[in-house]
């Protein structure tokens, strides 16, 4: 009997379609790379399944003269697709939701606890407020909680019967998360249309609400955020902002930059467990569409590398301890000093990309074990963050 041939094009950039297909019996499979950003229809003319990233717009004019029967973006968000219109093909398509969300809500735990030890604060007893309360913001929730703040979050697109967290994190409206909250964390999808629409979310309006010594984090969208209020915002009230995600990027505004705190080129994800986990569940969805057996789990194909058995501190400040150990696995401040270095190249938007396709290899809190940790309540809180003790 002969074997089934699929011809599968893929970003660049996302890591182990071929281990992951290979995991498909009775499939011949061609895995064919591209650039995501300079995919073009003659790239996918040929395509069985396309996998993608964010940073290809998925439409007509991409898809109209192929054979592709199969999109699965690698991503939580979907705008990049033009959904309605593969939907009226009959196309079928994928995207991987949470495959990053723990991945991103370290990112934020880390963060956190940098900007406290740098302005000599303490997290415990501020509110955090989490806008969007999906799989990234509940993990943030998560996270966030052992650490002893208060938190809110505002998703007016879960009923209060379905609210996934209760009695640990409060909902609010969006007035009183602007008026409470002392850390604003975004998750939420850009969308245009509906009741809720998330495009500049964050307006002239909002931020003028907000405490003006409120910390704002974006790892959502760019555009969530007016850059032009943000900007004037900056300029007023000199802001604590943390920005991974850009309106308009992979295009950087200098003026925005050269104000905000922390600065990475879209990178909060970028777990290896975070990316090779969404390339599994687009594999995973596109075996089920057709027919298909997707064999074992995720651990049979995930790589060993960069997993380390860490020492924790032990000074005695929980919150310092847990800043140095988290500045080792999630390193924000190299981020930004990469991403304001590559401004000065003489094609920054592709620096940007190269800063993303060449990051560092980075493991979730999981992948790690801790030595030396002898204190009972210690132990507990590292444990609750996912580390191996």
């Amino acid at each position: 009997m002969s074997r089934q041939q699929i011809t599968v094009v893929a970003d660049d950039n996302m890591p182990g379609v071929e281990a992951c297909c290979a995991q498909i019996a009775g499939v011949d499979f061609r895995v064919v790379r591209r650039p995501g950003r300079e995919l073009t229809a003659a790239d996918v003319a040929q395509a069985d399944w396309l996998f993608v990233r964010s940073i290809t717009p998925v439409t007509s004019g991409l898809l109209a003269a192929s054979r592709v029967r199969f999109v699965g973006t690698a991503t939580i968000g979907t705008d990049h697709l033009d959904i309605p219109w593969l939907n009226q093909q009959g196309m079928a398509w994928s995207a991987a939701p949470g495959c990053n969300a723990r991945a991103v809500a370290e990112w934020v735990l880390t963060l956190c606890l940098r900007l406290a030890q740098e302005q000599q604060q303490h997290l415990a007893g501020k509110v955090l407020g989490i806008v969007g309360l999906g799989h990234v913001g509940r993990w943030v929730a998560d996270l966030m909680l052992p650490l002893g703040l208060r938190v809110i979050a505002y998703d007016p697109l879960i009923g209060t019967d379905a609210w996934p967290v209760h009695g640990r994190v409060q909902p609010v409206s969006w007035a009183e998360l602007l008026a409470t909250a002392d850390i604003f964390t975004i998750h939420t999808p850009l969308t245009k249309v509906g009741q809720f629409p998330t495009f500049h979310l964050f307006d002239q309006a909002a931020l003028a609400q907000m405490k003006p010594s409120a910390w704002l984090f974006n790892a959502a969208r760019g555009a969530v955020i007016d850059h032009d209020a943000l900007l004037q915002d900056l300029q007023q009230n000199g802001r604590v902002v943390a920005l991974d995600v850009w309106e308009g990027e992979p295009h950087i505004r200098p003026d925005v930059l050269a104000l905000v705190r922390y600065a990475s080129p879209h990178i909060a994800g970028h777990s290896l467990e975070g990316k090779w986990r969404g390339t599994w569940q687009i594999v995973q969805a596109a075996a089920a569409h057709e027919g298909l057996t997707l064999a074992g789990s995720l651990q049979n194909v995930l790589p060993t590398i960069g997993a380390e058995t860490l020492t924790w501190p032990m000074t005695g400040d929980t919150e310092a301890d847990l800043h140095a150990l988290t500045a080792q696995l999630v390193d924000q401040a190299g981020d930004d000093e990469r991403l304001r270095a590559s401004l000065h190249e003489s094609h920054p938007s592709t620096a940007f990309d190269a800063l993303r396709k060449h990051y560092p290899v980075r493991r979730e809190f999981p992948a790690h074990r801790l030595q030396t940790v002898s204190d009972e309540t210690s132990r507990k809180l590292l444990i609750a963050l996912g580390f191996c003790c």
